[in-house]
């Protein structure tokens, strides 16, 4: 199963110029790829662990037939990948059954095993008995304003300091490949002091259209189901990235270590789905995230599931008000 991803048009017009080009692997040998473009976001340790995900569900469904699709995938970050360098993708290939097929690939750079992901393939069964969590109430994307356009909001504002305005550019100018609504619409203010709350949502969707591909649909959600998941973690501590100062505890470091998905059905990653996000637990310098992905007439497409090191400052005491 080959997932072929054109190279960009000359005047940058052509679909998905950013997906196809973050997803894109050069065939190097049999069941060895090499890729050929890695982000890394800003402030983050290495490269986007979702980045080296799609890649890696790229170079599996690869060397599966058609007949088959991804249902899971079960995976861990080894070491951050380091942008410089192509990371190398070796897939095994474990089992070939009627049923089912399952393919190992293991990530590398200079030697070193950064990332080893198992995923399994299974000939479609779709008129099985389904059930499913309904998916949560939540005002429609179409009233809802982009990521960008709230950053930009925040930027015009008088309220938000030059420092801070200079971050919020920073995150603008980033390549990012998928579209985000959040249903709360938040403001600078509720950035800089979150809510304490263990479960997040927003509408997400890659930017273009892909054509219609099932398999490429999946390698770009497991692509964007890194984005945002482990930042449920320090919500519920009161915490975000912007919430740098004052009485909120301070992230010192987050990266994953570990990412599952739980593929339920097709579905088209360059229409809007609903990624919800929740934490039930974190301790040890580590949290939990699972997540919920839902298409658009409300059928769960996805799960996901997400540990990562989630390292953060104990909150700076309010100061005593003098006494008059």
């Amino acid at each position: 199963m080959s997932i072929n991803t054109p190279a960009p048009e000359a005047d940058g017009t052509s679909n998905n110029t950013i997906i196809e080009s973050m997803l894109d692997l050069e065939e190097i040998d049999k069941d060895l790829f090499r890729s050929k473009k890695l982000w890394v976001p800003m402030g983050a340790r290495g490269v986007f662990g979702g980045n080296v995900v799609g890649q890696a569900l790229v170079a599996a469904t690869n060397t599966v037939s058609t007949d088959y699709s991804v249902h899971s995938l079960h995976s861990y970050f080894l070491m951050p990948g380091d942008p410089s360098t192509p990371i190398i993708y070796e897939v095994d290939r474990v089992r070939d059954g009627k049923s089912y097929c399952t393919r190992t690939v293991t990530a590398k750079q200079r030697g070193n095993n950064i990332f080893v992901c198992t995923a399994s393939f299974q000939v479609p069964r779709p008129n099985a008995a389904s059930h499913q969590y309904p998916m949560p109430d939540v005002p429609h994307h179409s009233t809802l304003r982009s990521q960008e356009e709230l950053i930009l909001a925040m930027i015009a504002s008088p309220k938000v300091p030059d420092n801070l305005t200079d971050l919020l550019k920073q995150r603008l100018a980033e390549p990012v490949a998928l579209d985000f609504k959040d249903p709360r619409a938040p403001t600078f203010k509720d950035l800089r002091n979150p809510a304490v709350r263990t479960e997040q949502m927003f509408w997400i969707k890659c930017k273009g259209d892909l054509g219609d591909a099932l398999a490429l649909h999946q390698c770009v959600v497991a692509y964007g189901s890194d984005h945002n998941l482990l930042n449920t973690v320090p919500l519920a501590h009161g915490t975000g990235w912007f919430a740098r100062h004052g009485t909120n505890p301070q992230i010192t470091m987050m990266a994953s270590l570990d990412h599952s998905m739980w593929f339920h059905c097709p579905f088209r990653a360059d229409e809007w789905m609903l990624y919800v996000c929740e934490t039930p637990r974190s301790g040890c310098d580590r949290g939990l995230a699972f997540g919920r992905i839902y298409k658009e007439d409300g059928t769960l497409a996805v799960t996901v599931a997400q540990e990562g090191v989630v390292r953060m400052r104990p909150a700076k005491p309010k100061a005593d008000k003098p006494k008059l």
